[in-house]
């Protein structure tokens, strides 16, 4: 099963330490998957784990886009596991990601042993919801944003607004439904312009 992720992405995941997630295209289907490698796959093996997935996307001070990926996995025997996978749609390669959810049906959950050896999948549904926002975030951020760049280099721009966005909002506000009145949660599609 291992197969599903290119040599270029296993090693970025063998890079990063457990149970940091990030997102990757299948090599098959090229879909845009979340995979995260962890201690003990036996947590992850239950069909139908509950996985609810959000894209939200931020407009920094100085125009510089973020995407954010939240997620939350239930149902596992510790506590629920929220994280976000931030997104640089500046760079030809995530925005290709961005690309994917815009039209996918489902969000592949990829959950591999320490050495990638032995691959878990599970799904979360992208609804009509969720491909809608990203297409209308697409656009938004085609409007305003420069020419893509290839990525290999630090982008400190990003960098500085990904900082920004996460100082502003937790993963359970991301995550949230219906946030609390007295929080300001960006509008998917347009972003955020902060004074």
């Amino acid at each position: 099963m291992t197969t599903l992720i290119s040599p270029a992405y296993r090693t970025l995941l063998l890079q990063q330490p457990l149970v940091t997630p990030i997102l990757l295209r299948l090599e098959k289907s090229s879909d845009t998957a979340l995979a995260l490698r962890v201690a003990d796959l036996f947590s992850f093996r239950r069909q139908g784990l509950p996985l609810t997935a959000r894209a939200i996307g931020y407009q920094a001070k100085e125009g510089t886009w973020v995407v954010a990926v939240a997620f939350r996995i239930a149902g596992i025997p510790v506590a629920s596991l929220e994280d976000v996978v931030y997104v640089n749609p500046q760079c030809e390669a995530d925005f290709s990601l961005l690309q994917s959810l815009a039209t996918q049906e489902r969000l592949p959950f990829l959950f591999l042993s320490p050495h990638l050896k032995i691959v878990i999948r599970q799904e979360a549904l992208w609804s009509v919801h969720h491909r809608q926002e990203v297409r209308l975030l697409l656009a938004q951020m085609s409007h305003t944003q420069p020419k893509k760049r290839l990525g290999e280099s630090e982008d400190l721009d990003f960098a500085r607004a990904r900082k920004e966005f996460q100082e502003l909002y937790s993963v359970s506000t991301l995550l949230a439904v219906h946030p609390r009145k007295d929080v300001r949660l960006p509008v998917p599609f347009r972003g955020v312009v902060l004074e």
